[in-house]
């Protein structure tokens, strides 16, 4: 009888470790299929997910296929799972709150991919900076600004802050602002300003003509302002930095 119990037992036990070894080795496969799966999205996706981040995807995805291994081992073996199960949820609570900013980052990238603000290639301005789109990805948006530095913006940041997009027709219409004193005769101060932009042609869009506008007049100063369609949105800051330099040295000449 007692014979009879110890083979029974040895059996059972037998059979378990049998089946503790299957579930370990499908696991095992399974991570190696879900790796060279998750590599070929990758790689069809290139460019729209960081290097970074997708090998992070790839870690955590493995670890989630080894801990479903796992959990299904311990239940083979009758072991309780419970803690490990809290264990698991307080893991997993924690990622989410590590991730909560990658997460709102390819939320955003979702809203922009839909509505287009704008395209790679055109030039923008969000918050205080300002510069050409180089790339954009799931998680971040690069530019490119006039003085060859790139900045990295998140997406999340696109969703809070204003996004002005400069580009028109393949250039870019700049506001060049001038403060006069109002006792100047405001028509000789257009005629100025059109003159200095006539000069800037070769800098202007094909067919387009600079135009003069006043903004505010008071007691004191009127604000004009000189409009100008360029076709290399690169030289923007150069441009109104000539504009307004040569418009005071005029200003200073005729006093």
């Amino acid at each position: 009888m007692a014979f009879d119990l110890i083979a029974l037992f040895t059996g059972a036990l037998a059979v378990q470790l049998l089946t503790v070894a299957i579930i370990f080795i499908l696991t095992y496969l399974a991570v190696r299929f879900y790796v060279r799966f998750y590599r070929i999205i990758i790689t069809r996706i290139a460019g729209s997910v960081p290097t970074g981040l997708g090998a992070s995807l790839q870690q955590i995805g493995s670890w989630a296929i080894w801990i479903v291994g796992i959990i299904i081992i311990l239940t083979t073996l009758d072991v309780s799972i419970l803690l490990l199960l809290v264990l698991l949820s307080l893991g997993g609570l924690a990622m989410i709150m590590a991730y909560r900013n990658i997460l709102t980052d390819m939320a955003a990238s979702q809203f922009v991919s839909t509505y287009q603000p704008f395209k790679v290639g055109e030039w923008i301005e969000v918050g205080d900076y300002y510069g050409r789109v180089i790339e954009r990805n799931l998680i971040q948006t690069r530019i490119l600004t006039p003085d060859n530095e790139i900045v990295v913006i998140p997406n999340s940041l696109l969703l809070r802050k204003s996004i002005i997009n400069r580009t028109r027709s393949g250039g870019l219409r700049i506001q060049i602002p001038v403060v006069v004193e109002t006792r100047r005769d405001l028509k000789e101060i257009e005629e100025q300003l059109m003159q200095i932009g006539n000069e800037l042609k070769v800098d202007l869009l094909p067919d387009s003509q600079p135009q003069v506008r006043v903004t505010q007049v008071t007691p004191d100063e009127a604000r004009l302002v000189l409009l100008l369609q360029i076709a290399n949105p690169a030289k923007r800051d150069q441009i109104i930095s000539d504009v307004q330099k040569n418009f005071y040295e005029v200003l200073s000449k005729r006093r």
